[in-house]
């Protein structure tokens, strides 16, 4: 193809061919020509019309976005070379021997320490100390079943939008085009687009996350804990607590999180499912992205720093708002036994272990991982309101049963409080606290428990 200098729209009537072959593909282009030509309009004029096209940008940019793969709502591949790209050359860690070390000490440590305290067994894999980069391969593949519901429904609006600018194309080329489904070239650009989008906010969470599940959400699969040592030196930077109380009191945590999360069957799949409801539903508003697709005026140097959070729309439906309150209730009391416990086992061993725990009660409440990075990239906005709560439900629980009663209401979700019973603990353990059901279940868990033949009755 002739050279098309920065400012040089082209005038041969073949470099529009050619402009509409690499941003449509070969056999795309050919048979909108082709009808073109069957409709009696002549290609060569029509596609002259396209004067508002960044020609340049297009041929340099665009064209080497086609070649990636664009079988899915996002390009995985682009997503997480932009994210090791981010973390290489602004969040970069090398993480040493030493510090390797002291990590997979400070979990064997704080295993050890809660083996009497809780009633869930410890992980089988090994204890990990991982730099941003490890956190980002463990991480990627939950992330991309978490945000791929989202980005099929922000693809498909996004695609509509740029048709919908494309004004200076004839009737016929519109009709021409039609749905998605006939352009395989403009869905492989939206989906590096995402690609790009998601691999930012991966790239944001590596600097932010200590370990496999304080995002939020239970980003890392298997059985394994881990810490990033470079996340919690820069958490522990103006603490008034030593770094290595900080590393002590953030292995503890983790390790509760991960015997939970591990050894609880289907607490994990509970959670990512209710997410999954929730992004399945995620209605776009319409208006703002056409708004923000014609500011961008198809250049694709622009349309790389589309602002998604623009985008969602701010009425969830009416299974969504089911979805997210039982997501945050279930968040909540995740929550909640973590700082009860981590507060109880580390309350006898680090002397800032009172203020440490309020200073991961207001992380988690008001500035998690999930909150900075879901919310702006897939419109979920996960604010857990109970954690409070929880954590005093869960101290009661151990006050009134113990670590193996405390610990064996997560053998089933129906044996967990509700939202209301969690705002009075000491009326769930009373006979008429919880539902009939609920009370029944528990009565028949804790005679096994006990190893009694019938349940308490009132009388007993």
């Amino acid at each position: 193809m002739p050279n098309v200098s920065e400012n040089e729209l082209p005038q041969d009537p073949d470099q529009w061919m050619e402009m509409l072959r690499a941003v449509m593909g070969d056999e795309t282009a050919e048979r909108i020509i082709e009808q073109m030509r069957e409709s009696g309009v002549n290609p060569a004029a029509a596609l002259q019309g396209m004067e508002n096209l960044d020609v340049t940008a297009v041929m340099n940019q665009v064209r080497s976005m086609l070649g990636s793969s664009g079988d899915g709502p996002v390009d995985w591949s682009i997503a997480e070379k932009a994210a090791r790209y981010q973390i290489q050359n602004e969040h970069y860690d090398s993480l040493s021997s030493a510090e390797g070390e002291r990590a997979r000490e400070a979990l064997s440590v704080a295993s050890l320490w809660l083996d009497p305290a809780v009633d869930v067994d410890p992980c089988t894999g090994p204890n990990q100390a991982w730099s941003r980069l490890d956190w980002l391969a463990h991480s990627l593949p939950t992330f991309k079943r978490l945000t791929e519901p989202v980005a099929e429904n922000v693809g498909r609006a996004f695609i509509h939008a740029i048709l919908g600018q494309l004004g200076n194309i004839p009737e016929e080329f519109h009709s021409v085009l039609g749905d998605s489904e006939s352009l395989p070239g403009m869905r492989n650009l939206i989906s590096a687009v995402m690609g790009l989008q998601y691999g930012r906010g991966m790239a944001e969470l590596s600097t932010v996350c200590f370990g496999t599940a304080d995002a939020g959400l239970p980003l890392v699969e298997g059985h394994t804990a881990a810490l990033v040592p470079s996340n919690v030196s820069d958490f522990a930077e103006g603490l008034d607590a030593p770094e290595k109380e900080v590393r002590m009191f953030v292995a503890i945590r983790e390790q509760a999180v991960a015997r939970l999360y591990s050894k609880v069957p289907w607490l994990r799949p509970r959670v990512l499912d209710a997410v999954a409801a929730y992004a399945r539903e995620i209605q776009i508003d319409m208006s703002s992205m056409e708004e923000q697709v014609r500011e961008t005026g198809f250049d694709p140097q622009k349309l790389q720093e589309f602002d998604l959070s623009k985008v969602f729309s701010s009425k969830p439906t009416e299974s969504q708002s089911a979805a997210l309150a039982q997501l945050e209730h279930l968040l909540s009391l995740v929550e909640g036994w973590v700082s009860a416990v981590s507060l109880q086992v580390a309350s006898a061993q680090l002397p800032h272990a009172v203020a440490l725990g309020e200073m991961f009660g207001r992380r988690a409440a008001v500035s998690s991982p999930a909150q900075r990075v879901f919310g702006p990239l897939v419109g979920l906005h996960i604010r857990p309101r109970a954690n409070r709560e929880a954590q005093r439900f869960w101290e009661v629980a151990y006050a009134k049963l113990g670590a193996e009663g405390r610990d064996g209401l997560w053998k089933h979700p129906d044996l967990l409080p509700t939202s209301e019973a969690i705002e009075d603990p000491d009326a769930f353990f009373d006979s008429s606290g919880p539902s009939p059901a609920v009370a029944e279940e528990l009565d028949a868990f804790l005679a096994e428990l006990l190893g009694e033949d019938d349940p308490p009755t009132e009388a007993e």
